[in-house]
């Protein structure tokens, strides 16, 4: 029974990596793979001429060529063995994602390119300058005394590995610090075992060993490439990006998001929505390799694509862009479907413009939001000094850190009474105060908010406070009846919020009926049983209820007849329409069906002395039952202590 050497085990792994490298064209994708590609030649042919000459000596030493054949096979295993530790170190530089580093500096350059020449010329002296090894007569491989330099020279490669592996070792996964430091043991310990024991031809079999191990243990492609997109993971890419900002990696990063992927996933169904992203990958990859654009594409979720390239000039990004958009002006087909994908642009170059991870994480998910929606690429550049932008952009961290510090306030707006000629009520409003940006806008982050899932804790923020306020003042001593604030969508359906009220009122010792909520019209249709039952119940309780917005939404009657509606606001857009004579006679037929209901009818928005008599006159019967009026005619929304301050100083005005 024969069996193979160790030599031809290496021979045979090896190869099955070189001709995987080949029908996969992995070589051509990008210069890691490249690099590991030659790193494998050198081994599988280092292995095959080792091998030969050990051949050659062994079935044909009488012949007269075989002493020069066997010098010949020596040399080569020489040079590509010696080659192998230098290599490892540029692909050590380049899959850790630093080449940038490498190639910053001459020096760094002079010092990796310096031992390889050295390497290259004693090989290549032999025997007339130097002596590694020579062939006796009887042609007999035999070490010389210079040999020891390539040693110490493949020490040194292995050395800068080890230093960079550990150095570096905070942007590399566990998994893959742990193997590549195994790999050096492993490879060392061939090196060791074939200088102690030349006969025993164990290095190129510990070198492919090693490989393989790294291969399955870390450079699985099924662990990079997401199958259904055929663009590297979300996981990946986020290491990726994350990384190069600790290495400060220049990078070119084009943001390419399909802002209507929901649209289009109703429109194909998952399974042709999924293969309506490899599509897109695919004409993606097309076009860098179109306009030499030397990048990796990632798919970050939600219609994400993002081109992560090296730090070109912008002629070839945005020969790149303007690619891109023409691509998606015309319609993709997939699986017999045309899609029509609505493609926004956005490109930003790190660390340069952008420093940190988490800006342009936010950036990727909002900037089709927060720029002008058009097919043109936005250049991050260009507007990110833009105060309107950088807060949209950073609303999530700011909302982060007005919860953490405090960043909101409580504002009050008084509601007059025509009936009554005073004020009697008020609505709390929330503001933003950030320590950066100064006043940001509700309808700037409340948005955001409701969508990132913020919004439930600024809401029990209003609830506590606003429940406080009431506490700490004598409501019948100021003339108020109640204070009243907005109940978010979100909340409306949050099954613990009745209790949690209950306990806030309870706790403060106030009355229920001193407490008004608002919810609008697109609240009672997100869940109705959630919501009718958290409305009816608070009701029951004594809680003032009342729908906001009205005339906004659907204005549906009927839910202003079926749920507990103590009172209805017509929003700001009937007050703007009063100069109208047809819309006049809506908002006066709308009054007054809604008094018929007995509902409190308040208007909100009135801005001048005019439009309020208007809904005063006590001479027509039916705007008198306008009951309520609020807006910055009589008083904008101020901080607690100049609402208290005003009420007071109309109080005693009236009283006169």
């Amino acid at each position: 029974m024969s069996y193979l050497s160790f030599e031809e085990c290496a021979i045979a792994i090896g190869l099955i990596f070189v001709v995987s490298y080949i029908v996969r064209k992995q070589y051509k994708a990008g210069r890691t793979n490249l690099i590991m590609f030659l790193i494998i030649l050198m081994i599988v042919s280092s292995a095959i001429v080792d091998l030969g000459s050990v051949s050659i000596d062994y079935y044909g030493r009488s012949a007269p060529w075989i002493k020069t054949s066997s010098y010949i096979f020596n040399l080569l295993y020489f040079i590509t063995r010696n080659l192998i530790a230098p290599l490892f170190v540029l692909y050590l530089y380049s899959s850790i994602d630093i080449w940038h580093i490498f190639t910053a500096t001459k020096s760094r350059n002079l010092l990796w390119f310096s031992p390889v020449a050295v390497e290259m010329v004693i090989i290549l002296l032999n025997r007339s300058v130097f002596n590694i090894f020579s062939i006796t007569d009887d042609c007999k491989y035999q070490r010389g005394p210079h040999i020891v330099i390539l040693y110490v020279i493949s020490a040194f490669y292995a050395i800068w590995g080890v230093i960079m592996v550990v150095r570096y070792r905070k942007i590399l996964n566990k998994d893959k610090f742990a193997v590549l430091l195994f790999m050096y043991v492993m490879i060392l310990s061939g090196m060791v075992a074939q200088l102690v024991k030349p006969d025993f031809l164990i290095e190129s079999f510990a070198l492919v060993m090693s490989l393989l191990f790294f291969m399955v243990m870390v450079k699985r492609e099924e662990n990079q490439i997401d199958p259904i997109t055929g663009a590297t993971k979300y996981n990946e890419g986020l290491e990726r990006v994350s990384k190069n900002f600790i290495t400060h990696k220049p990078v070119s990063v084009i943001l390419v998001k399909i802002a209507n992927y929901n649209n289009i996933t109703l429109y194909l169904g998952q399974s042709k929505y999924n293969a309506f992203l490899h599509g897109v990958t695919d004409v993606l990859r097309d076009i860098s390799r179109e306009c030499s654009f030397p990048s990796e594409i990632f798919y970050l979720e939600s219609g994400l694509f993002a081109y992560l390239g090296e730090d070109l000039n912008d002629e070839v990004i945005s020969e790149v862009a303007n690619s891109v958009k023409e691509e998606f002006i015309k319609p993709l087909e997939t699986e017999g479907f045309s899609v029509m994908a609505d493609v926004r642009l956005c490109v930003v170059k790190c660390p340069e413009e952008i420093e940190n991870f988490q800006t342009l994480f936010a950036l990727g998910t909002t900037f089709h939001h927060t720029l002008p929606k058009t097919k043109e690429a936005h250049f991050y550049k260009d507007f990110c000094n833009d105060r309107d932008f950088k807060i949209r952009n950073e609303m999530n961290e700011i909302l982060f850190r007005a919860i953490e510090s405090n960043g909101f306030q409580m504002y009050y707006q008084p509601i007059y009474s025509t009936a009554e000629n005073r004020f009697v009520a008020a609505e709390a409003l929330i503001r933003l105060q950030d320590r950066f940006y100064g006043f940001i806008s509700p309808s700037v982050f409340i948005p955001i908010a409701e969508a990132t899932g913020a919004i439930h804790e600024i809401g029990d923020y209003v609830i506590r406070t606003v429940i406080k306020f009431i506490s700490r003042i004598d409501m019948e001593e100021l003339g108020l009846k109640y204070i009243e604030m907005n109940l978010s969508d979100s909340q409306c359906i949050e099954v613990d919020l009745v209790g949690r009220i209950q306990q806030l009122i309870e706790d403060n010792h106030i009355n229920p009926s001193s407490l008004g909520l608002e919810l609008t019209e697109t609240a009672a249709d997100i869940n109705p049983e959630i919501v009718d039952n958290n409305i009816r119940r608070l009701h029951d309780y004594g809680v003032r209820i009342a729908l906001d917005d009205y005339g906004t939404g659907y204005s549906n009657v009927k839910r202003v007849t079926t749920l507990p509606i103590d009172q209805v606001k017509l929003d700001k857009s009937f007050v703007d329409m009063v100069d109208d004579p047809q819309m006049w006679i809506v908002i006066q037929d709308t009054i007054s069906m809604l008094k018929e209901m007995g509902k409190e009818v308040l208007v909100e928005g009135v801005e001048e002395e005019r439009v309020a008599r208007m809904f005063t006159d006590i001479n027509t019967d039916l705007i008198q039952g306008c009951e309520l009026i609020q807006g910055f005619y009589f008083c904008k929304p101020v901080p607690a202590d100049e609402f208290l301050e005003f009420i007071r100083t109309h109080k005693a005005d009236v009283m006169k």
